[in-house]
């Protein structure tokens, strides 16, 4: 029977510090040399700790042809940056939309415009690697609506910021963001 993806994550980061622990001995640390402790509470060393970060979806709307990100949706995305820069091991897809009002070469291109305004937003202004932001432009191919009132079209024209659910290391051994 197959297990579901959470499970899955779960299993892997149990294992992983069950491995590393156990590659630490009785002898101590190879690495650092301090003693392994035997307290039940006692907190292994940081550079083997992993957590778990639930995925975080945002999306965010733009006016007809534009691809200026307004500070409203800059805060929007704020979370997720955070969530990038506290952890190097994460990333994040942000997927461009259009809506359908121009020839298909040019919603691609203006979906591209979209989701590469998000992206220098996140690296910029956080320091996060561009290397950790995938880019997708969609273009007019995925609608929300298929509408054709102004009010439908506005829900095609944005941007969806994924950040997937992802075990990572960290230097804490709670997953609560340290601000």
């Amino acid at each position: 029977m197959p297990c579901s993806p959470q499970l899955f994550h779960r299993s892997l980061a149990l294992l992983l510090c069950g491995v590393l622990l156990a590659a630490c001995g009785k002898e101590g640390d190879k690495v650092t040399g301090n003693p392994v402790r035997s307290s039940p509470h006692a907190v292994p060393h940081a550079s083997i700790l992993l957590t778990e970060l639930p995925e975080m979806r945002q999306t965010i709307y733009f006016e007809k042809d534009s691809y200026a990100l307004e500070s409203d949706n800059q805060r929007i995305l704020d979370p997720i940056a955070i969530r990038l820069r506290q952890h190097p091991d994460s990333y994040v897809i942000v997927i461009g939309h259009s809506d359908d009002s121009g020839t298909e070469e040019e919603n691609i291109v203006l979906s591209y415009e979209r989701a590469f305004s998000v992206a220098i937003y996140i690296a910029s202004v956080f320091g996060v690697e561009e290397e950790r932001i995938q880019l997708v432009a969609a273009g007019e191919s995925d609608p929300v609506t298929a509408g054709n009132t102004e009010k439908e079209r506005q829900q095609n024209r944005r941007v969806e910021v994924l950040a997937p659910q992802v075990i990572v290391r960290t230097l804490s051994p709670t997953s609560e963001p340290a601000f």
